[in-house]
């Protein structure tokens, strides 16, 4: 299994999507074919029936996304076409946690959103098969003539898992398990479509109007407001939201909170640390309130093994996760920060910082 190094893949300005698809999957087609392997192996150990499902069900999703977004189902099969692997092998690359009837146990991240005098402070952990971490990429999306620029956080082969735009609008996603999963998009291209918005009512239109496949939790956050969403293919319930100008602060792990989502949760799925890492978040985001403060608080190992940044394998699931990688903003500054892995305890940590020139509507790489 190679190691990426957390790469930056610069998609070329003039380009389309399919064509910014193939550019990825050229990049790092090895990567890519290993990737798909080892999650295709993840779903078929889990719930070996799907193996007769693979087809049809990533045929339905990959219709649902091309309808609903365009740009990055076109951009999905040029990453097929890239890697020389089929539209359902990248399809279970970027959706292989929405498949029906797969449970992803241990697997949880944290969002958090603080709002304060000074600063708007997003970000989240992310959080997945510890497999993961070595395919982790930061992908740099150049405007066009229709939407901004963006930074986008992912793993290669997948389209996104969180991101932030020039407009200074960001979107984190955590995982919640909810029964009743349907045919629907594939997510990480909800992740791109939602950055293709410009203030906070079009990503919360984005989102409530999506046919999704399965139940997450989605922080949109702008200079103007942001709102924790949890949504379903049936329900969606608003968790928390923060009007322009608004102090306080939010946060998420792995479970629901919803009146009406929470109806619809699969407790015996839930993951076993989303409750110490929500208790330690209660008693530390009030204290939070930097950039800093913030990216401390994410790579906390208070509470550990069951920390926010965690590290934790109950010995019993088929599919332990650690975090992997975060990221954070600040919306007021235009300061952002991406990381992979851990830094006490990963010796192959690494991590970006950006400038985000509002005014020019760019971003500038300052460390890496």
């Amino acid at each position: 299994m190679q190691d990426c190094n957390f790469p930056i893949i610069r998609y070329e300005e003039g380009k389309s999507n399919f064509e910014w698809g193939i550019q990825h999957a050229e990049e790092h087609r090895t990567a890519i074919r290993e990737l798909v392997e080892i999650r295709r192996e993840l779903m078929l150990k889990r719930n070996p029936s799907l193996a007769g499902e693979l087809l049809p069900l990533a045929s339905a999703q990959f219709e649902s996304t091309l309808k609903y977004c365009p740009n990055s189902a076109n951009e999905i099969e040029g990453i097929a076409k890239g890697s020389g692997l089929s539209l359902t092998d990248i399809v279970i690359l970027n959706n292989y946690t929405d498949f029906r009837d797969i449970s992803l146990v241990d697997q949880g991240c944290s969002t958090v959103q603080i709002q304060n005098s000074h600063s708007i402070l997003s970000g989240q952990t992310w959080d997945m098969h510890a497999s993961a971490k070595n395919y982790l990429c930061l992908i740099d999306v150049p405007a066009t003539e229709e939407n901004s620029a963006s930074l986008i956080l992912s793993v290669v082969g997948c389209v996104g898992l969180m991101g932030i735009n020039t407009q200074s609008c960001l979107i984190g996603v955590n995982n919640i398990n909810t029964n009743k999963a349907a045919v629907g998009l594939i997510w990480p291209a909800l992740v791109r479509q939602s950055l293709e918005s410009v203030n906070i009512s079009q990503m919360r239109d984005t989102l409530l109007n999506a046919p999704v496949t399965s139940g997450h939790n989605y922080l949109i956050s702008t200079p103007k407001g942001a709102e924790h969403w949890e949504i379903t293919p049936t329900h969606k319930d608003l968790i928390h939201a923060h009007g322009d100008g608004e102090e306080g602060y939010s946060f998420h792990t792995n479970h629901c909170l919803g009146e009406n989502v929470s109806k619809l949760e699969s407790k015996e799925f839930v993951s076993a640390t989303t409750h110490a890492r929500y208790e330690i978040l209660e008693q530390s985001v009030k204290n939070t309130h930097s950039m800093q403060e913030l990216k401390q608080l994410l790579q906390s190992h208070e509470g550990m093994p069951k920390s926010i940044c965690s590290h934790y394998d109950n010995g019993n699931s088929k599919d332990p996760s650690q975090t992997c990688g975060g990221g954070i903003a600040n919306l007021i500054s235009g300061e952002i920060n991406f990381w992979r892995g851990c830094p006490e305890y990963d010796p192959s940590y690494k991590e970006y910082s950006y400038k985000l020139d509002s005014e020019n509507k760019s971003f500038s790489l300052l460390k890496n």
